[in-house]
């Protein structure tokens, strides 16, 4: 089995959630800034979720068979 735990845009990730936390630190969740960046984010995690289910539906049809 092989796991894969190459960093894919750590930086630019980091970069997003700082920029989240900082607007709702700063209260301005009501702004453009604000729901770009929470569509990023949450785009973001749509897809490291809908990667990782795909791995272990593989690895669990692998197992099953």
């Amino acid at each position: 089995m092989s796991i894969d735990i190459t960093p894919r845009n750590t930086d630019t990730d980091s970069s997003l959630l700082e920029g989240l936390f900082q607007l709702v630190v700063a209260g301005h969740t009501g702004g453009q800034e604000f729901d770009q960046l929470t569509s990023a984010v949450y785009e973001r995690l749509q897809d490291a979720y809908a990667a990782q289910e795909g791995k272990a539906r593989t690895l669990f049809s692998r197992t099953a068979a």
